[in-house]
């Protein structure tokens, strides 16, 4: 990890840590609908948990970190960030923030909420904590 991505990563702990929880519990909740510790749909984890995320409000405070990133590299995302593809995208680890600044350079906020075992391939809610939740990359 670049420095730059550590100073966005602690910049987004540190400013939205109720986000990042309420995230948290949402994939929790999602997992304990689950008949057994793991599915092998990947539909299992990103249908119900989009459908939470949105339902709580969540889908906009996503947004708002892409926002609180790129103003941590001293950028802006290019155009209007809207809590729907390309800037949000919920898959089956967890969700993706992800936008292009005025350099061209695209910042990637991975949520990793589940963990993707292969041979057969399963999903497994991880319980992360705020501070192992985030993933941030700047490509």
């Amino acid at each position: 990890m670049t420095q730059q991505e550590s100073t966005i990563r602690t910049r987004l702990r540190e400013t939205h840590r109720e986000t990042l929880q309420s995230v948290i519990d949402a994939g929790r909740s999602v997992a304990t609908a689950w008949p057994t510790d793991v599915v092998q749909e990947s539909g299992a984890v990103t249908e119900p948990l989009e459908h939470l995320l949105r339902e709580r409000g969540l889908a906009e405070d996503l947004i708002e970190m892409l926002q609180t990133g790129t103003a941590a590299m001293d950028e802006t995302v290019q155009g209007r960030p809207i809590p729907a593809p390309p800037y949000l995208v919920i898959t089956s680890r967890g969700p993706v923030c992800r936008g292009t600044v005025s350099d061209g350079r695209r910042l990637v906020v991975v949520l990793e909420l589940f963990a993707v075992r292969r041979a057969p391939t399963r999903y497994q809610f991880r319980d992360p904590t705020p501070e192992d939740l985030l993933s941030v990359s700047v490509r």
